[in-house]
C-alpha cells in the first residue's frame, strides 16, 4: 500500500454536502489559524490516529453513504499522500464521488488531485480582494492570486461548492462582494453561507 496521510477521525454525516450522505475523513494539521475553528484539535495535531483498516472497513461496509468527503484540517498539506488516499478510495468504492475540502491556499496540490476527484469545497473566509480582512479571519498570510487559481481549478468540477461562514465582522457589503466573486470565478457552482458559532477555547492570535 502506498503511504497514506494520518487519519484523525471518521464520521458519517447527513449535513456536509447538499442532498448526500457522506463519509467524512478528517486529516490533521492546518496552515491557517481561523477564528472560530470547530476542528481546533485536529488542526493543531491533537488526535488519536484512526488505523487504515478502519477506513477500509467503512469503505467496504458502509452502504448508506453516497459521497466521500476528505476534510480537515487542511487536506492539501498532505500532497502526494492525499493523492494516494484518493486513489485508494477510488479503487475500493468506484461508485462514490469524492470531494476534498480546502482553504484554497495550495493550488499546486489542487491541480495535482483535480483529475482524481469529483469536486472541492472551497472556504471563502472574507472578500478575497480585502487582504487585511481575510488575514484578520485566518490569522495567517493570504495570497489572493493563489486563492483565485484554486477557485478556478475547483470550479471545473461538478461536485464543487463554495462556503462562507457569516462571521460577525463580515458586513452585508462583504457578503455581496463574496457572492460577486463567486459569480465571476465560480462557474455557477453553489455558494453556501453558514452561521457563525463562537468557540470558547481559542488559540492566541498570531
Amino acid at each position: 500500500m502506498k503511504e497514506l496521510p494520518k487519519i484523525a477521525s471518521l464520521l458519517t454525516s447527513t449535513i456536509d454536502h447538499p442532498n448526500r450522505i457522506s463519509l467524512n475523513i478528517y486529516l490533521p494539521y492546518c496552515n491557517f489559524n481561523c477564528i472560530g475553528c470547530h476542528n481546533r484539535d485536529i488542526a493543531e495535531g491533537r488526535f488519536s490516529e484512526v488505523p487504515p483498516e478502519k477506513l477500509l472497513w467503512e469503505l467496504d461496509n458502509n452502504f448508506i453513504i453516497d459521497i466521500v468527503i476528505i476534510t480537515g484540517g487542511e487536506p492539501t498539506l498532505h500532497g502526494v499522500k492525499l493523492l494516494n488516499l484518493i486513489e485508494l478510495i477510488r479503487k475500493r468504492r468506484s461508485d462514490l464521488p469524492i470531494r476534498v475540502d480546502s482553504n484554497g491556499s495550495l493550488p499546486d496540490v489542487l491541480e495535482l488531485i483535480a483529475d482524481h476527484v469529483d469536486g472541492f469545497a472551497i472556504d471563502i473566509k472574507a472578500p478575497p480582494f480585502s487582504k487585511d480582512k481575510y488575514e484578520r479571519t485566518i490569522r495567517a498570510r493570504f495570497c489572493p492570486d493563489d486563492f483565485i487559481r484554486s477557485v478556478k481549478i475547483a470550479a471545473r468540477l461538478p461536485y464543487t461548492i463554495f462556503r462562507t461562514v457569516k462571521y460577525p465582522w463580515l458586513t452585508d457589503e462583504d457578503l455581496k462582494e463574496i457572492r460577486e466573486f463567486v459569480s465571476v470565478y465560480g462557474e455557477g457552482k453553489p455558494h453556501l453561507v453558514n452561521p457563525y458559532f463562537e468557540v470558547i477555547k481559542e488559540r492566541a492570535e498570531i
